[in-house]
């Protein structure tokens, strides 16, 4: 599996990465991770061990978080399960983030290179940063794909939006058996697999937790659902990837 070429479709298993500790330059502790996409947009796996809390940081680029094990709660924000989807913009400081009893395991991505950790008592936000900050109407929000209204996308699967507005995020559910035509995204598009699995023709079964990313025009060939169906949490990078029937 490949960790570069936005330019292609590349496949992300995270059961064929090994685990490492998030290096940190000044040494203060930090968590196992799964480094699996590491240019732009970048995407890893991390876990934190249970009550492992995380002091106040800042990332260089929009961040996205995916939460797929246990829960954890940051700052103000409340608390975090599985399902849920956090996204917060560059130079936004937040935290602290802290894992709960059980732990928590969840999806980092990036939309632009690869994930900074910056802690707030060490690094200011740069000007252009905090510049944009005060232009937004929000710097954090979040959703759940179990709250987000479907609508029909093509015989026996459906889509909804848990976010339309940059970052532009997508819940896609296909039912067992059931599938979609060959279509291609008018944007680069990253594709978790949430539960269940896909068959894309041509590339192969992606199971549960598996990615793939899709540069902007690339057709997808015929994709179908197994057993157990598929839902999927699909993110646009730079507008909404809407389906485009080929």
């Amino acid at each position: 599996m490949g960790k570069g070429g936005t330019q292609a479709v590349e496949h992300y298993r995270p059961s064929e990465v090994e685990w490492e500790l998030f290096h940190d330059p000044h040494g203060r502790p930090t968590t196992p991770v799964r480094m699996l996409k590491t240019d732009g947009p970048s995407f890893l796996e991390t876990k934190f061990e249970p009550n492992f809390s995380i002091g106040h940081h800042w990332h260089p680029f929009d961040t996205l978080y995916i939460i797929t094990e246990g829960s954890m709660t940051i700052g103000p924000e409340g608390n975090f399960v599985p399902g849920d989807v956090r996204w917060i913009k560059a130079g936004h400081v937040y935290g602290p983030e802290l894992s709960g009893d059980a732990g928590v395991r969840f999806f980092l991505m990036s939309t632009g290179a690869e994930i900074g950790l910056n802690w707030s008592d060490l690094y200011d936000a740069p000007d252009d940063l905090t510049a944009r900050l005060e232009r937004l109407p929000a710097r954090w929000g979040r959703a759940s794909i179990n709250d987000v209204a479907l609508v029909n996308l093509a015989p026996g699967s459906r889509v909804g939006t848990l976010s339309g507005d940059d970052p532009y995020i997508q819940r896609v559910q296909i039912e067992p058996g059931a599938g979609l035509p060959d279509y291609h995204h008018d944007v680069g598009a990253l594709y978790l697999v949430f539960s269940g699995s896909i068959d894309v023709a041509g590339e192969g079964l992606f199971d549960t937790e598996e990615v793939r990313w899709v540069p902007a025009g690339e057709i997808t060939r015929a994709t179908k659902a197994g057993a157990r169906g598929a839902d999927l949490i699909v993110v646009g990078i730079g507008g909404p990837a809407e389906f485009q029937w080929a």
